[in-house]
C-alpha cells in the first residue's frame, strides 16, 4: 500500500527540514524521505567518550533570522548557546606561523596575518575608493578581491578567509553569488570596507540575535527534534520518481523492503546531482541545469588532546591557511573551545576544490598530513583520533554566471508541482539552505494550493 501525503519532501538536511516544518505549520501533511539513518544532514553531531564532535558546521551566525525561524519551529531556540569569549580569536597561517585576529580594529593593526603592504591596501581601499566595475557583469571572486585589495593581500590573507567559507577556487567562484554584499558595497560606496562598516551599524533584522551560537548538546539536536515533529521515512533509497498533472509518485526501498509514495506536491532538498537524477525523466530541463552544479569534497579528521596542552594550539575558534602556504589541511576548528569544554577537541578539514584528491586519501594518510601541519605550526601532537568523516559533496561551488543558471532553473520549475531547496540557490552557506527551504514551502503553499488534487484524485492514483 502506498504511503500518501500532501507534500513529499526528499532530503532531511536543513533545507528539507525548513520546508517540511513550514508546510506542516501551514496545515499540510508532509512526509520526509531521507537516505540516512537520521535527519539533519551535514548539520549533525556525534557523541564520543571525549565529548561531542560536529559532523559539519560548528556554529551559526545569529544575525540571520532563518536560523531562529527553524529553531522556533523545532522548539530549541532557547538551547542555543552563545560562543564563549575564549573562542573569539581566529588565526591565519602566514609564513608558517599562527597569527591571531581578534574582533577589534587594533587587532588588524598589530596582527602578523597582514603585512605592512596588506594593511596599507586595506586603508587605501577604505579612504580612497577606486573606480567601480563598470559593466555590471558577474566576475570571479578573486577578480573582485584583487581589484579592491591587490594580489598579495588576496594570496596571503583573503584566500585563507575564503577557504574557511567555500573551500573553493577563487578564480572560478562567482563574486555575486558568494559575496553579494561586497558587490553591492562596491557599487554603492566604491569601497567594500565602507559597505561592511555600514552593514555593521545597520539595525538588526527582525528575529535576529547578535553573535555566534552553537548547541551544547551538539547539532544532532536539530535532527533529533525534527524526527519527533515530522513524519519521516529514514534509510530510504528512492529508485523512481514521476511528476505529472495528477501529482507525484515515487518508489524505492526502505531497509531492503519496497516502498511507494504518492503526493500532491514535491520538495527535493538533496544535493543538485541527486536532484538531477530524480528529475531526469519528468523534468529534463531542470535536471540539465542541476547537472551543471558542482561541489567541493572535504574530509574531517576529528581528534582530542590526550593530555592538556599536547597540541600546543592557542585558545580560539580555529585557524585557516591560504593555498600559498603549502600546508596539507585547509585549517582546523577548535570545537572544544567554543563552549570552553575539556578535553580540547579539534576538527581538521582537508581537501576542497583545489585539492580534491587529498579528501579521498586513506585515514592513515589524512592523520599523518594533519600531524605534519601541527608539527610545523606548534610542535604539538595530535592526541586521540576519534573519527574521520568524509563529505564528497561538502560545499557547493557557485561558478561565475550562477545567477543565470538559477534563473534557468526557476524557469524550468515555473507553474509546476515541484519546488527545489538547497544551498545552491545562494552562496553555499547554511543560511542559504534554510532560506531556500522556507521559500520552497511558500512557493507550494501559494502557487499550488488552488490546484492541489482532491482526495478522490489521489485515490485514482493508487488504483493506477
Amino acid at each position: 500500500m502506498a504511503e500518501k501525503t500532501d507534500v513529499l519532501v526528499i532530503g532531511g538536511g536543513l533545507a528539507g527540514l525548513a520546508a517540511a516544518l513550514e508546510l506542516q505549520r501551514l496545515g499540510r501533511r508532509v512526509l520526509v524521505v531521507e537516505q540516512g539513518a537520521t535527519l539533519g544532514g551535514k548539520a549533525n553531531s556525534t557523541d564520543t567518550k571525549l565529548g561531542s564532535f560536529p559532523t559539519g558546521p560548528t556554529s551559526f551566525n545569529g544575525r540571520y533570522p532563518a536560523f531562529w525561524r527553524l529553531f522556533d519551529l523545532l522548539g530549541i531556540s532557547d538551547e542555543a548557546a552563545k560562543l564563549k569569549p575564549v573562542s573569539s580569536a581566529r588565526y591565519i597561517v602566514r609564513d608558517g606561523r599562527l597569527n591571531a585576529l581578534r574582533p577589534n580594529p587594533l587587532s588588524v593593526l598589530g596582527t602578523g596575518a597582514l603585512s605592512l603592504g596588506d594593511k596599507w591596501a586595506l586603508a587605501k581601499e577604505f579612504i580612497a575608493p577606486s573606480p567601480k566595475k563598470s559593466d555590471g557583469a558577474d566576475e570571479p571572486l578573486e577578480a573582485l578581491l584583487v581589484r579592491r585589495f591587490g594580489q598579495k593581500t588576496v594570496d596571503h590573507f583573503l584566500s585563507a578567509v575564503m577557504t574557511g567559507i567555500f573551500a573553493g577556487d577563487l578564480k572560478k567562484l562567482s563574486a555575486q553569488a558568494c559575496m553579494p554584499a561586497l558587490v553591492t558595497a562596491e557599487k554603492e560606496y566604491g569601497s567594500v570596507l565602507k559597505g561592511a562598516l555600514k552593514a555593521m551599524k545597520a539595525a538588526p533584522e527582525d528575529g535576529s540575535r547578535p553573535g555566534l551560537y552553537t548547541f551544547a548538546r551538539g547539532f544532532g539536536l536539530v535532527g533529533a527534534k525534527a524526527a519527533e515533529k515530522l513524519p519521516c521515512s529514514l534509510e530510504t533509497e528512492l529508485e523512481t520518481l514521476t511528476v505529472d498533472a495528477r501529482g507525484v509518485t515515487a518508489t524505492g526501498k526502505r531497509k531492503g523492503q519496497n516502498v511507494d509514495f504518492i503526493a500532491d506536491c514535491l520538495v527535493i532538498a538533496t544535493e543538485a546531482d541527486v536532484a538531477a537524477k530524480l528529475l531526469a525523466r519528468s523534468m529534463p530541463a531542470a535536471a540539465s541545469v542541476l547537472g551543471e552544479f558542482t561541489y567541493a569534497p572535504v574530509t574531517l579528521v576529528q581528534w582530542a588532546e590526550k593530555t592538556p596542552g599536547d597540541s600546543k594550539l592557542p585558545l580560539g575558534f580555529g585557524y585557516l591557511t591560504a593555498p600559498i602556504e603549502g600546508m596539507f589541511a585547509l585549517g582546523t576548528l577548535f570545537v572544544g573551545d567554543l563552549l570552553e569544554e575539556t578535553p580540547r577537541r579539534f576538527s581538521t578539514f582537508i581537501g576542497g576544490a583545489l585539492n580534491p584528491a587529498r579528501a579521498a586519501m586513506t585515514d592513515g594518510e589524512l592523520v599523518a598530513g594533519a600531524q605534519s601541519d601541527l608539527s610545523k605550526l606548534t610542535g604539538g601532537v595530535i592526541g586521540q583520533v576519534m573519527q574521520v568523516i568524509r563529505w564528497p559533496r561538502a560545499v557547493f561551488q557557485p561558478a561565475v554566471g550562477h545567477a543565470t543558471q538559477v534563473a534557468r532553473l526557476e524557469k524550468a520549475l515555473a507553474g509546476g508541482r515541484v519546488a527545489l531547496a538547497g544551498s545552491y540557490f545562494g552562496g553555499a552557506a547554511m543560511k542559504d539552505a534554510l532560506v531556500s527551504g522556507f521559500a520552497a514551502a511558500e512557493k507550494l503553499s501559494q502557487t499550488l494550493t488552488p490546484t492541489l488534487s482532491p482526495a478522490g484524485e489521489r485515490e485514482k492514483l493508487v488504483a493506477s
